[in-house]
């Protein structure tokens, strides 16, 4: 083997090396994969799955946990058929709201357009609600975001104490901008 045919297969195997470590950075920067009934995501490091109980809406598909912070969860719905548009999977994430907050909510940010990573249009807004327990009135934040993808409606919607409101708010955006 010459000089040439050796710098070219040296180079090729240095690039080769490259591509592989490049895909699993990403792969990695992307999150754990998640997969249920044809709709998939990556959740970002510190999120876990929790079992979905036998009480919860048909609709559920994820239970999301937070292990960075106490108390930080999320709900992911799914919503197929003819029936299914924008506006009855924001009234349904609405009343999920509603529900949440017996003692009143408002709405800190308005709908916003995105693009997701995979070219979707994703609609996230986000809302305080007030809960009372042990006697107090406590605050809780929720972001809500919605996007349609080939397999049903995706509807998020977050819960968190007012304290990780921001870091909840910065992990909702990555994974609604995963969804497929």
């Amino acid at each position: 083997m010459g000089k040439r045919s050796f710098l070219f297969y040296f180079a090729l195997l240095i690039v080769s090396l490259a591509t592989i470590l490049f895909s699993t950075a990403l792969v990695l920067a992307q999150g754990t994969p998640f997969t249920n009934r044809n709709i998939s995501f990556h959740l970002p490091e510190g999120w876990t799955t929790k079992e979905i109980p036998s009480n919860f809406e048909k609709e559920v598909i994820a239970w999301l946990k937070s292990e960075k912070a106490e108390g930080v969860t999320m709900l992911v719905f799914c919503y197929t058929g003819w029936r299914q548009n924008y506006n009855s999977v924001r009234i349904a994430g609405l009343k999920t709201i509603g529900a949440s907050y017996p003692k009143g909510q408002e709405m800190l940010k308005k709908p916003t357009k995105i693009k997701t990573d995979v070219g979707s249009t994703a609609v996230w807004e986000y809302w305080r609600g007030f809960v009372e327990t042990g006697g107090q009135m406590v605050t809780l934040e929720s972001p809500m975001g919605i996007v349609e993808t080939k397999n049903g409606w995706v509807l998020m919607i977050g819960y968190s104490p007012a304290t990780f409101g921001p870091q909840l708010e910065e992990d909702f955006l990555k994974i609604i901008n995963s969804v497929k």
